[in-house]
């Protein structure tokens, strides 16, 4: 009598490539349902970018559309937070109809980030040009050690 264990096929066996095409399928589904959300709630998320060189960390964040008065820095410990308020008033009147509407919407967004170090305050430096802050953070010779193995 032949058991169960022999008339499951083999690992190689199955076909995966419709499953392959279904998790394709919603992850397109899912990436294209939150950019179409971004867009109708007028959501502006903001990237942040972080490069190392041998003397300096330097932070990059694409802020377009958004003035120096609506960006905040703060340094804590060993974070560095770039938070961004965005307000709209949008009012609408007709005085025909003696119709009055008035929109009022308030964002704050926010991206923290993290380094190996405690951020010297009095060294660092941020710019803002055409959209793009920039933040650069110099590396002081820290308490690091490197051990030989044995």
């Amino acid at each position: 009598m032949a058991s169960n264990k022999d008339k499951l096929p083999n690992r190689f066996d199955i076909d995966m490539t419709p499953l392959h095409d279904f998790m394709r399928q919603m992850d397109s589904f899912f990436n294209n349902s939150f950019r179409h959300i971004n867009s109708q709630f007028h959501l502006r998320p903001f990237w942040v970018d972080v490069r190392e060189t041998d003397s300096k960390f330097i932070v990059e964040a694409e802020l377009p559309g958004y003035k120096r008065d609506q960006i905040e820095l703060e340094i804590i410990g060993n974070q560095l937070r770039i938070g961004i308020e965005d307000n709209a008033i949008m009012e609408e009147k007709n005085e025909e109809d003696t119709y009055y509407n008035k929109k009022q919407s308030f964002q704050k967004r926010e991206r923290v980030v993290t380094l190996p170090f405690e951020i010297p305050k009095r060294e660092t430096k941020a710019s803002f040009n055409d959209g793009l802050l920039q933040v650069t953070i110099p590396k002081k010779h820290s308490q690091r050690k490197y051990l030989d193995i044995d």
